[in-house]
């Protein structure tokens, strides 16, 4: 099967932005990026935000990728497994996030795969072509008809890019849960021998999963369903080997908590995707009984 998908140099697309040094691996080579790296997220209250904000500006360069200013658009899709075990946390499926994401109204779609143990991340992701991954996903993710998994046998010249995602999607049963927007603010810079970033991201909301659609900037229709998820903003720090100087002096500069946060478990609650609904109105008597649906 021949691929369109696209080879970028890490600093190619404003996703990645050049801080996050992608290196690509043996299989497939030149479509499937890897990174290894650290990071420290904290909650912002909105007037903290701004001062952070203007405190980057005067230490830190802008990401060259961003679509206006030092701001950019982030719409992602995650997956989680029918007993939403990724916002539980429990079993392996708790463990990774696997998400669609877009920056904009890009017609570029990013599979990604994302690990954290401790403040350790690692992330595997590759971009294409909306419509073909769309239509990979569609033609082979079809929950009306079984799974197949991906055997040796369908590999050389069946290959396609996204194959190691789609595997682990058919074998953990993940299926389009919740999407996450949010406007990120980002600035980064070369300090002792390493790419750093820091990103603020804003305007966090959450929308209902629309089977594989991932959301476009310029879709009027879609942003109507939108609700917040939280009204703090969400500031980041990453880096690759040790916290650099002039993170420790951000640190030390303003108050800022240690909080840790997820969007994707925001935008789950925020819809009370986690919560019990009954089927129908149940008598008192019989309420414990009612029986559990869980939207996902």
């Amino acid at each position: 099967m021949k691929s369109n998908a696209l080879v970028l140099h890490p600093h190619g697309a404003p996703s990645a932005g050049s801080a996050e040094a992608f290196v690509c691996i043996n299989h497939l080579a030149s479509s499937v990026m890897k990174d290894k790296r650290i990071e420290l997220k904290y909650q912002l209250e909105p007037c903290l935000a701004a001062d952070v904000k203007q405190w980057a500006r005067e230490h830190l360069a802008a990401d060259p990728h961003c679509d206006s200013g030092d701001t950019y658009d982030v719409n992602t899709l995650y997956l989680d497994s029918p007993d939403l075990d990724l916002f539980h946390e429990t079993g392996v499926v708790g463990k990774k996030k696997y998400r669609i994401r877009r920056y904009g109204s890009e017609s570029k779609l990013w599979l990604e795969s994302k690990r954290k143990k401790k403040c350790e991340v690692n992330k595997t992701r590759v971009v294409g072509d909306e419509t073909e991954i769309r239509n990979q996903l569609e033609h082979r993710l079809n929950t009306e008809r079984p799974c197949r998994l991906l055997s040796i046998e369908d590999s050389s010249s069946e290959e396609w890019f996204g194959d190691w995602f789609i595997t682990k999607t058919q074998l953990h049963r993940l299926q389009p849960t919740t999407q996450v927007h949010y406007q990120r603010f980002a600035r980064m810079a070369d300090a002792s021998g390493q790419n750093i970033r820091l990103t603020i991201d804003s305007h966090l909301h959450a929308s209902p999963a629309r089977g594989w659609q991932v959301a476009r900037e310029d879709d009027a229709h879609e942003r109507a369903h939108r609700v917040q998820a939280t009204e703090y903003e969400i500031l980041e720090l990453k880096f690759h080997r040790y916290m650099p100087h002039v993170f420790k002096e951000l640190l030390r500069t303003f108050p800022i908590p240690v909080t840790g946060f997820s969007k994707y478990r925001a935008a789950v609650r925020c819809w009370n995707l986690d919560q019990e609904v009954p089927v129908c109105e149940a008598p008192t008597e019989l309420s414990s009984r009612s029986e559990r649906l869980l939207y996902a």
